[in-house]
């Protein structure tokens, strides 16, 4: 959510977007082949990670895999599902992440329909494709190879990307698996609807653009891509995806599949105490949220559980262990639909291991995770004795983002039947702009207003911001007067 503006801002200041998450390349896939790729600097040569991907039938789903080794044996098994077919968009998602050890460090699964993402600030047609399993068949290949061109909407938590494929002529190219008769396509990227509110014509002035070389020959499976692929740190700011090698798929020759289970979570719920609980409202969209603590072997539990009023239920949780570094364990967010089916869950260790791209990756002692479980962060950063306190959040982009916690001075907040004296704080990402972006910061930058109880442990009463991706209306969290003595709604539903 909060750091959904700064990943966003980055990307428009460096023109650059994931389109292809490294972690989901499942779409490399071409039928009865076994595609393998690797991905490279591209200005010194070093092999940053091989990929495999083939397709598969699960019941009557196809699926697409994506098998991904990094030099440190980071393994990461990926697969995107296509229930409704391989001429639509995916439907579903799941992917692991094992260091060399076997131990987990990160487990993602996603459904992949419009209701289960409260925050998305645009409409979802049945055309538009979620970013992270792209469906290369819905793309209109034969249109661009006539060098006209095609064009495609991406969709995730942060919003809308546009993809904009053009013809760029043909050529005969050589990578690893050999000489291909090749056509090169330009990929402009239109960030129009995910910044609504930026200037048309800064937009253009800083449209992204990429390179990929297709095969001439149908099915036109990737040959090479340049400048995404990885999301390789700061240490490796130029990468290549190529592909190593294609073979007939052999069943026998494929790696083996550990479970990708949606719920696979690092432990149970403890018993639980209420701290916290608040009515919100976002444009129409309404709710309930309880914020919850429990004590763990491994150390404090923190559990947030917003139930929206069309049935959709969130429940973020963050373990806190004071004695490590960083104090976050790990941040584990689920969502179960009107049913109480779990309908996504990503689960992220806080550690260097779960990011193989950046091994050298600075986790600040003092990071949290940056979802709603920050309402329970928050009271205990509320400054004291000065005006001010600074501390880090991270999430599941990996994205570390510096917060500022600014005292702003006393208020009186009006709950249900009783004001409330209140100390009144601004939430504020602090963003080093280039200069010649200053003018723009208005549009992309924003500020959270938080009012917090006078008395210890400074509950917090209200909480007014734009919760989301850019264009979302300003959400308001007002306290509820009395705290209400059972545990979360829903946490029956946790396994």
């Amino acid at each position: 959510m909060i750091a959904d503006f700064h990943r966003a801002l980055l990307a428009l200041m460096l023109a650059g977007i994931a389109i292809f998450p490294s972690r989901a390349m499942a779409q490399l896939s071409v039928p009865g082949k076994l595609m393998t790729y690797r991905t490279v600097d591209a200005d010194s040569g070093e092999e940053l990670l091989r990929s495999r991907h083939w397709q598969t039938v699960d019941g009557t789903a196809a699926m697409e895999i994506a098998a991904t080794t990094y030099p440190a044996g980071t393994q990461v098994i990926s697969e995107c599902a296509f229930g409704k077919g391989l001429d639509r968009p995916a439907t579903a998602f799941r992917s692991v992440m094992r260091s060399a050890t076997g131990e987990l460090e990160r487990s993602d699964f996603d459904t992949f329909d419009p209701r289960y993402y409260p925050f998305v600030a645009q409409s979802i047609t049945g055309d538009m494709q979620p970013g992270t399993c792209l469906n290369r068949r819905m793309i209109d290949f034969a249109a661009v190879l006539r060098a006209d061109s095609a064009t495609t909407w991406l969709w995730s938590d942060s919003g809308l990307v546009g993809v904009i494929l053009q013809g760029d002529g043909d050529e005969t190219i050589t990578v690893p698996a050999g000489k291909f008769d090749a056509s090169r396509i330009r990929i402009d990227v239109d960030l129009s609807k995910l910044f609504p509110r930026v200037p048309e014509l800064f937009l253009k002035l800083v449209k992204p653009h990429f390179t990929i070389w297709v095969s001439r020959a149908d099915p036109h499976y990737v040959l090479r891509m340049d400048g995404f692929g990885s999301n390789a740190g700061p240490d490796h700011k130029n990468t290549r995806v190529e592909l190593a090698s294609i073979e007939n798929l052999k069943p026998g020759s494929l790696p083996a599949i550990p479970s990708l289970a949606p719920a696979d979570a690092p432990d149970s719920t403890p018993p639980l105490t209420t701290v916290n609980s608040a009515s919100f409202a976002q444009g129409g969209r309404t709710g309930k949220v309880t914020l919850a603590t429990g004590a763990t072997s491994g150390g404090e539990l923190l559990l947030t559980h917003v139930a929206f009023s069309n049935g959709l239920a969130t429940e973020s949780r963050t373990l806190i262990d004071h004695r490590a570094t960083p104090v976050t364990v790990y941040l584990d967010d689920r969502s179960f639909a009107a049913n109480a089916a779990m309908v996504r869950k990503h689960l992220l260790f806080f550690r260097r291991a779960a990011f193989p791209d950046d091994p050298k990756k600075d986790l600040p002692a003092e990071l949290y995770g940056g979802d709603t479980t920050l309402g329970l962060v928050l009271p205990r950063l509320l400054p004291h004795g000065s005006d001010e306190t600074i501390f880090h959040v991270m999430d599941f982009t990996g994205q570390v983002n510096q917060l500022k916690i600014m005292k702003e001075g006393s208020t009186t907040i009006a709950l249900t039947t009783d004001d409330r004296p209140a100390i009144h704080a601004q939430l504020i990402p602090i963003v080093d702009v280039p200069l010649l972006l200053r003018p723009l910061a208005y549009f992309f930058i924003p500020s959270f207003d938080a009012y917090f109880d006078t008395d210890a442990p400074h509950r917090l009463l209200k909480f007014e911001g734009p919760l989301g991706p850019p264009g979302v209306p300003n959400a308001t969290m007002i306290a509820d007067e009395n705290l209400p003595a059972a545990n979360p709604t829903g946490a029956e539903n946790t396994r």
